[in-house]
């Protein structure tokens, strides 16, 4: 294998794929990203994997009479520091001397030592059960409306990922944690699909999936199967294993009988709730709002018997209503949702809370449970 190519045409899908590469590994090649020079020597496909996801990117190599075919793995991140630590337009002249990878540049030499290319692994895809065009832009929308409501090394494993439900008529995204969830369904047409599909994609899976859709805004192919979901686009292609479990009946949560309903201006109700965090320490977050005419009133203590109280008009007609929350929950989602007005719905002190941006599209929703000061 030998090529040559600017920093810049390689540091770009480099960076899109080593988040595939963990720090930690049991087997060192899974520290390696794959090189390999392909289409007569006119193109450069880069390759990692952790045994869950596997990212792949490509990119075009210009003609030259040097340009070898072939392929080998070196260590990714490595290979990515040098790139970075080279100097703007450079020309990298890279070649394989054996397991060992030359890399030339100006005056700069590096030798960075391989490992086969025959031990690199590789993600075996079931066969697809079905496969459609979707939009990247609709993809990005969901993730970024719904994917901060994952729980983190949970013991319930199929709450660490996404639900992902597709559907001829549209496509939902659900995440739980199990004190709160977000949900958000936007119509758009999936021709392809005869039924309903539902995918539970890991964590880290969904992070990288996020990365990869920012490089785009074309549509993107999809297909599912038993264990495995698959995009692909123009310049790159991402795979991940399923969660096989069985993720919880969102619908069931969501509150159906609002008897009380506040508007709150969102910017406003951040701020606040953002000048009450100020007491909180890591072990405790929670802070009292009560809803009264037209006003709301946020009290706030710790532990040190420090206290704040921060008052906000509001829309609310109704009784007094006192609810505690862990308000790190309801900050979170202020800071993704857009619209300038929230509607807050409330059934009664100790059921879970509704939460929707007024305007938005689509049908998106927040729950939050309530806790006990």
């Amino acid at each position: 294998m030998w090529f040559q190519i600017q920093r810049e045409a390689l540091l770009k899908p480099l960076q899109l794929v080593v988040g595939a590469v963990e720090k930690k590994q049991n087997m060192p090649i899974l520290s390696n990203i794959k090189l390999e020079v392909l289409a007569g020597g006119l193109q450069l496909s880069l390759t990692a994997t952790d045994l869950e996801i596997e990212l792949v990117a490509h990119t075009a190599l210009p003609s030259h009479e040097k340009t070898r075919e072939g392929s080998v793995t070196v260590p990714a991140r490595k290979l990515m520091d040098i790139c970075r630590a080279l100097p703007e337009g450079a020309l990298l002249d890279i070649q394989q001397e054996g397991l060992r990878v030359v890399l030339l540049s100006n005056r700069s030499r590096f030798t960075l030592a391989g490992l086969p290319v025959e031990g690199f692994p590789s993600i075996q895809d079931d066969a697809g059960t079905v496969t459609f065009a979707i939009s990247s832009i609709i993809l990005r929308q969901l993730l970024e409306q719904v994917s901060f409501a994952m729980a983190q090394q949970d013991v319930r494993y199929y709450l660490n990922g996404l639900l992902f439900v597709f559907e001829p008529t549209g496509v939902r995204a659900v995440a739980t944690d199990g004190h709160r969830l977000a949900t958000l369904r936007l119509a758009v047409p999936l021709e392809a699909l005869t039924e309903r599909y539902q995918v539970i994609l890991p964590r880290k899976a969904v992070l990288e999936f996020g990365k990869l859709l920012l490089e785009t805004e074309a549509e993107v192919l999809l297909t599912l199967s038993a264990h495995h979901l698959r995009m692909s686009a123009l310049h790159y292609s991402f795979s991940t294993k399923l969660i096989d479990g069985k993720f919880p009946n969102y619908s069931q949560v969501i509150p159906q009988k609002i008897q009380y309903v506040t508007i709150a201006k969102r910017d406003l109700l951040r701020d606040a709730l953002m000048r009450a965090s100020v007491l909180f320490s890591d072990k405790f977050r929670g802070a009292g709002l009560l809803f009264k005419n037209n006003s709301l009133t946020i009290l706030a203590s710790n532990q040190d018997k420090d206290e704040a109280q921060i008052d906000l008009e509001i829309e609310y007609e109704g009784p007094p209503l006192e609810l505690g929350f862990n308000i790190s929950y309801i900050i979170e989602y202020l800071n993704i949702v857009k619209t300038p007005l929230i509607k807050i719905g409330v059934t009664d002190p100790n059921a879970s809370v509704l939460f929707e941006a007024v305007g938005a599209e689509g049908y998106s929703i927040y729950i939050v449970m309530p806790m006990r000061l």
